[in-house]
């Protein structure tokens, strides 16, 4: 009986935020509501070899797809400023580019190091390995570098910009990030790459929804052939359902978590303030790990949902909080993108697969780091020509070199 309550709340949520977003399946209220009522009915009918889903669980989606919708809902329906609106620098776009040109030879020797270091017969199984610091002699680091984020934030706005003038540019970025996304074997690159396109081209009315379908189609065709290729004794596991190992376990995982059982306060939700003391030296206690232990629900898992975090470090209000929190920063994100900021659309792009891979894990302040990094180099090329930057360099040399002359 409380599935279907659950299943009833979020169609209602989801048919609400479809009609008060102008049916735009892009706003994180609808993705939100539309995601869980997803998992809800596809547990309803696959899910029988899964862990049954308590009222725990239950409860607490109804809480946190509820606040996330009310509170994303509400911002998205105040007016945003259309003040200070630029462009970004194409002086900023060339060094981007030429910047991802030079630095895609560091991910072939990283390639190739990962290979010759390997010690699985499956090459392949080695690369998801390195990526996740199973191999000796590469940090996991090593596997996500950060010039890969130039690569995505450069794509993201010549695809933005897409004309005849820039296509070779755009196709070479989308290949660089595709490869990428193929050596560390991950899911998630192809994810963030297709899914951000999907929505940079819907915006632009240069798709419609079927070709998102067709997007969709070659993402699970891209996931099954990725699972295939690495398959191994962990618990990705041919035999397995996809839909059930990836889309539905997480949710009896959850059910796993004790309330507010973390060692120190916020050690999850703010992992990152705690990696910063132990980086300095102020703490010998490590931070915890991003990878979660494995839990057998049916099959074998280490997701545990959005609210894992929240849920782990401060209880039930940690999901209410976090939910009304993360619903006002992405509905004020996406409600700057629809009126027609650029910034905000590249950041939304990026921002778009952490609201959906909600039903997995929490990747907001997990991923935190990484988000802060692509926020300030997607901000650069703006703040470069907002402010003139390069404009304001070359006056000084002209102003020096006409005092020489005199």
């Amino acid at each position: 009986m409380a599935m279907y309550l659950s299943i009833f709340l979020c169609l209602f949520l989801f048919v609400i935020s479809l009609i008060c977003s102008k049916y735009n399946i892009f706003s994180p209220s609808v993705i939100t509501s539309g995601i869980w009522l997803s998992v809800f009915l596809l547990y309803t009918l696959l899910g029988s070899h899964l862990n049954p889903l308590t009222d725990k669980f239950l409860s607490a989606i109804d809480i946190w797809v509820t606040l996330f919708c009310v509170s994303s809902l509400f911002i998205q329906a105040l007016s945003v400023s259309r003040n200070n609106r630029i462009e970004p620098s194409q002086l900023a776009r060339n060094i981007f580019f030429y910047a991802s040109l030079v630095t895609f030879p560091l991910l072939i020797l990283h390639a190739y190091e990962i290979v010759k270091l390997g010690t699985s017969t499956n090459w392949m199984a080695d690369l998801r390995s390195a990526a996740v610091g199973g191999i000796k002699g590469i940090n996991i680091e090593d596997s996500n570098p950060f010039y890969v984020v130039i690569w995505l934030i450069s794509y993201f706005i010549e695809l933005f910009y897409f004309s005849k003038e820039n296509r070779t540019r755009v196709a070479v970025l989308f290949f660089m990030y595709f490869l990428f996304g193929f050596i560390t074997m991950a899911k998630l690159h192809f994810l963030i790459l297709i899914l951000g396109s999907l929505y940079i081209l819907y915006y632009k009315k240069s798709i419609k929804l079927k070709h998102i379908l067709v997007g969709m189609v070659l993402l699970s065709v891209i996931f099954y052939g990725i699972q295939l290729l690495r398959a191994k004794d962990n618990a990705s596991k041919p035999g397995d359902s996809m839909i059930e190992l990836y889309l539905l376990s997480p949710s009896p995982a959850f059910e796993t978590v004790k309330p507010a059982s973390s060692a120190r306060f916020g050690e999850n939700v703010f992992r990152i303030i705690y990696a910063i003391e132990y980086k300095l030296g102020f703490t010998d206690k490590e931070p915890v790990d991003t990878l979660l232990n494995f839990v057998y629900v049916g099959v074998g898992t280490n997701t545990y949902t959005v609210l894992y975090p929240f849920y782990k470090d401060f209880g039930v209000a940690g999901i209410g909080f976090f939910a009304i929190f993360l619903g006002l920063i992405l509905g004020y994100i996406y409600n700057k993108a629809e009126d027609g900021d650029v910034l905000f659309i590249i950041i939304y792009a990026f921002f778009l697969t952490e609201i959906i891979m909600q039903y997995g894990a929490e990747m907001f302040f997990t991923n935190l780091s990484l988000n802060l990094k692509r926020i300030i180099i997607a901000l650069l090329p703006f703040l470069i020509s907002r402010y003139e930057l390069f404009s304001y360099a070359r006056k000084l040399m002209k102003a020096a070199n006409s005092e020489d002359d005199e």
